[in-house]
């Protein structure tokens, strides 16, 4: 039989491509004795284990409460790990290649010792000296930071069960060999095994591991979904390169929310958190443009202003376009074919152009509102009023539904200057007996057909 030297996907005869990781010339053969060794049963041993601990009992729930958490000062990235770290916390981080991840890590990792947490800074890219080069460059400076530069995965795991550290960082994962493995320099099996190996040796230290991880060209981690398995929280910087800001966010959380992000800006001294994340996606707004709309979205805990866009221009093609970036597309389709069939808009020979700015995605159902705002804007060649800001679900049948935490998209659009909101009726009900609202000119909607009055 054949087997895969990178993911270890079995077949009986030799194909030129694996099935499982779409691998090519990666199928080797495999002799019967080997088959037949790999295909027997695990015999299990009689050893000795700690007795189980009952939790009303012998839990100390003082170590888990949140005021134990390792707050390293940077905002943006406490934010998004849910309020600071945990002890004995596994994270993987990944992103583009010159994004910021090697910065980020060493400036979290000169953070954490400042607290006196004892920190192991292994670099599996930079030699030694180039690593004390770019401390000094960021000034950090630390009595408990201590930095390696090591590729083997055996000197890794003495680093790790000799050295009583509080954290380790590990940049990056994918550089990190195996002398004696018969699997390929960075492949899948070799990844897996590495990553389960240090992440094991970490959590009988209790010691939090950090894991930089490569990415692919489509934006994904390189390796396989086992990796973020391993992990107690997945981060990943999904902004370009190119801009100054980089948009940090969480896709897995085992002690806190998924939805939190964190904005940073580059700068010569590293990574800076943006101090008003809401001014930076509103701040080259033109206003009394048509198709313009700021609407308030939550991430996680915290509102944003962002700025919704919309084009509508006449179709030519048989199928009219619809380009969304930022945004899903079947929201737009769907926000649309609700405006013709209840407003009577005609979209269907029209091609519609939407884009969020800022780089940053929304997924939440408050977008709806405002979307139908800029679409129907754009089509009318009329602007909004100005400081106008929106947010509401819209229904299939053009009803005007409610949506999370209305006060702290308020606030924030108060924060900003904007001072009409146009809100859902129900939301509306929320927030209309609550103090420092005075000064706000609200709007309450329920029906779609509502929402054209704004833009006579």
């Amino acid at each position: 039989m054949f087997k895969c030297k990178n993911c270890g996907a079995s077949s009986l005869k030799w194909v030129g491509k694996c099935p499982e990781c779409n691998s090519y010339n990666a199928m080797e053969e495999v002799f019967a004795v080997e088959a037949e060794h790999a295909a027997k049963v695990v015999k299990f041993k009689k050893t000795h284990v700690s007795p189980p601990v009952l939790s009303t009992v012998a839990l100390d729930v003082q170590n888990y409460n949140l005021q134990n958490r390792i707050v390293t000062g940077i905002k943006e990235f406490d934010v998004s790990v849910g309020s600071g770290l945990v002890p004995g916390q596994s994270i993987l981080i990944g992103g583009e290649p010159g994004i910021g991840k090697s910065t980020l890590m060493l400036q979290v990792a000169g953070k954490i010792a400042a607290k006196g947490i004892k920190t192991l800074y292994i670099s599996a890219e930079e030699s030694l000296n180039q690593l004390i080069l770019r401390a000094k460059r960021l000034k950090i400076e630390s009595e408990a930071l201590f930095l390696q530069a090591l590729n083997d995965v055996n000197e890794v795991l003495y680093s790790v069960l000799n050295g009583d550290y509080g954290f380790i960082i590990i940049d990056s994962i994918q550089r990190i060999t195996v002398s004696d493995s018969v699997s390929a320099y960075g492949s899948i099996n070799g990844l897996r095994e590495i990553a389960h190996e240090i992440t094991s040796s970490c959590l009988k230290k209790n010691c939090g591991v950090f894991l930089v991880c490569h990415v692919t060209k489509d934006g994904s981690f390189a390796g396989p979904k086992t990796l973020e398995h391993m992990v107690d929280t997945v981060l990943y910087f999904d902004s370009s390169k190119k801009d100054s800001y980089r948009i940090l966010r969480c896709y897995k959380n085992r002690f806190g929310s998924t939805d939190e992000i964190g904005i940073y800006e580059m700068s010569e001294n590293g990574l800076k958190g943006v101090k008003n994340p809401s001014a930076y996606f509103t701040s080259e707004r033109q206003a009394g443009s048509p198709g313009s709309v700021i609407t308030p979205c939550l991430e996680g805990t915290r509102a944003m202003l962002v700025e919704i866009q919309a084009l509508v221009v006449p179709s030519y093609m048989p199928v009219p376009k619809r380009v969304a970036l930022g945004i899903d597309g079947g929201r737009v389709s769907i926000v649309s074919a609700v405006l013709e069939k209840k407003e009577g808009i005609k979209l269907s020979s029209k091609e519609i152009y939407v884009k969020i700015f800022g780089g940053i995605s929304i997924q939440e159902p408050s977008v709806d509102l405002p979307l139908a705002l800029s679409i129907a804007s754009s089509y009318m060649e009329k602007p909004l009023m100005p400081n106008f800001i929106a947010f509401g679900e819209v229904g299939l049948t053009g009803e005007i539904r409610g949506v999370a935490n209305p006060e702290a998209r308020i606030k924030e659009a108060l924060n900003l200057g904007f001072g009409n909101v146009l809100l859902p009726l129900s939301n509306f009900n929320e927030v209309k007996d609550l103090k420092g609202f005075s000064g706000v000119n609200f709007h309450p909607v329920s029906k779609l057909k509502k929402i054209i009055e704004y833009l006579i």
